[in-house]
């Protein structure tokens, strides 16, 4: 949009970023948007006033680093690795692979979503196969700059793109699942997720990175 995200309205919108505490309070989600928000446009983290903790991209790397579970991956809440949680916490750290410890996170996570991944190509989320959480993957695997016809990713000949078009209804939106009606929040993340397979395919900067058309 070309938009100042530090005035938006007078607003910054940077500033309730700075403040950790306030950030993680919601659980993982909370630094996985931070950093996707603070690198899209490679701001700079202002100073906290609130009193409590100042955030770093350090400290929301860390955070997002000591929720991953034993045998790789993440979920919101604990317990089995989710497709969804552990696809956006591999997008926020796809910038920070320079670190040894991140770089063997996201190893781990690839791997997760390797074996969770369908013999048709697709996810399945709480006991029904989704296209949101197809979507995340196929925007965390564009931010890492990994193949979307990767072996890995492709189950049975199935590729993850294939899978995804499966769920557009005949207007061109995208269903949550293959029996339901469209659906806004799965439109959203498939139009996205399409946005960062044809960014990937025309060697533009990734889905995230805002610094340019």
């Amino acid at each position: 949009m070309g938009r100042d995200a530090t005035d938006v309205g007078g607003f910054n919108l940077l500033t309730p970023l700075a403040d950790f505490d306030q950030t993680v309070f919601q659980g993982i989600n909370g630094p996985i948007f931070a950093l996707l928000a603070l690198d899209s446009g490679a701001y700079d983290i202002p100073e906290n006033t609130a009193g409590t903790t100042q955030a770093t991209r350090d400290r929301y790397v860390d955070y997002i680093l000591g929720a991953e579970l034993p045998g790789g991956g993440w979920s919101f809440a604990g317990g089995d690795p989710e497709t969804d949680i552990t696809a956006m916490a591999l997008q926020a750290l796809a910038k920070y692979r320079d670190r040894q410890d991140v770089a063997d996170a996201v190893e781990r996570g690839l791997t997760v979503l390797s074996q969770q991944q369908e013999e048709n190509g697709g996810y399945a989320a709480y006991g029904s196969e989704s296209s949101e959480s197809i979507a995340q993957v196929i925007v965390a695997l564009t931010e890492l700059g990994v193949s979307l016809t990767d072996s890995r990713f492709v189950k049975g000949g199935n590729t993850l793109v294939g899978r995804l078009l499966a769920f557009r209804t005949e207007n061109g939106a995208f269903r949550h699942v293959l029996d339901g009606e469209e659906d806004v929040m799965a439109t959203e993340q498939g139009f996205y997720a399409l946005v960062a397979v044809s960014r990937a395919e025309q060697g533009k900067s990734s889905l995230y990175t805002m610094t340019e058309a």
